[in-house]
């Protein structure tokens, strides 16, 4: 290893992997994936082959950022609890991966720089603006930072609705559940004068919620059922 190489190692954000290393295991992911799922993926046309995307997603389990890895071909950054950190096998690979550790109950501005980072570069970052997961499934309110960041960046938001992964139980019947990865179309947030007040921020945020849940069964609506409604067009009824 020469210095110059061994520099720009030590130089390189803790989150940050090589395309080498994040493209050999890319294949693991999907294997895993696929071993616990039946896939179907909708809306692979809809990813930005260049440039910074904040994928927007909805979270229901542990493996939801595997299952947006394992078919999204981007390198990807993604956001995990910090509690995951100190675990040998699931942190290392994590690490190993590229990924963001997050303290929760707390503004982690270091966390924050490192977002701001990845999308200033041009790069990937998957985000479940909810900020935890869901334990009925149902969407929750989202956090406003999925927004400061998209407003900070300007980049392209993709929203990518998740509905399967939580279903593992489905083994116990012998029965393999199906993993659904629906892609939306990727927007920008409109812009505004000035830097955006917290409500603003809030606003947008409730927005990409909305953007997800028109993409998932009505089910999973949950405290955007009202809103996702206004905007999803429904079939029209027989004899109509």
């Amino acid at each position: 290893m020469t210095a110059g190489t061994a520099a720009r190692r030590r130089l390189r954000p803790p989150y940050e992997t090589s395309p080498a290393t994040y493209r050999a295991l890319r294949p693991i992911v999907a294997f895993i994936m696929s071993l616990f799922y039946r896939y179907e993926v909708v809306g692979l046309e809809n990813v930005p082959s260049c440039g910074p995307i904040l994928i927007a997603v909805n979270h229901l389990h542990l493996l939801d950022p595997f299952a947006v890895a394992a078919r999204i071909d981007r390198q990807i950054v993604t956001l995990a609890k910090s509690a995951w950190r100190s675990n040998i096998i699931v942190g290392g690979f994590l690490r190993l991966a590229g990924t963001i550790f997050v303290r929760r109950g707390e503004v982690d501005r270091e966390a924050l720089r490192a977002c701001l980072q990845v999308l200033t570069q041009g790069k990937a970052l998957a985000i479940a603006p909810e900020g935890t997961r869901s334990k009925t499934g149902a969407l929750q309110r989202a956090k406003p930072g999925v927004a400061y960041l998209a407003a900070r960046t300007d980049a392209a938001i993709l929203p990518v609705a998740i509905d399967g992964t939580h279903r593992l139980r489905d083994w116990l019947r012998l029965r393999r559940p199906v993993c659904r990865l629906i892609i939306g179309k990727p927007f920008h947030l409109p812009r505004s004068e000035g830097k955006p007040s917290t409500e603003q921020l809030q606003e947008m945020a409730d927005g990409i919620m909305v953007r997800i849940g028109a993409l998932l069964p009505e089910e999973y609506w949950g405290v955007y059922a009202e809103r996702i409604a206004a905007v999803v067009e429904r079939p029209p009824e027989r004899g109509a």
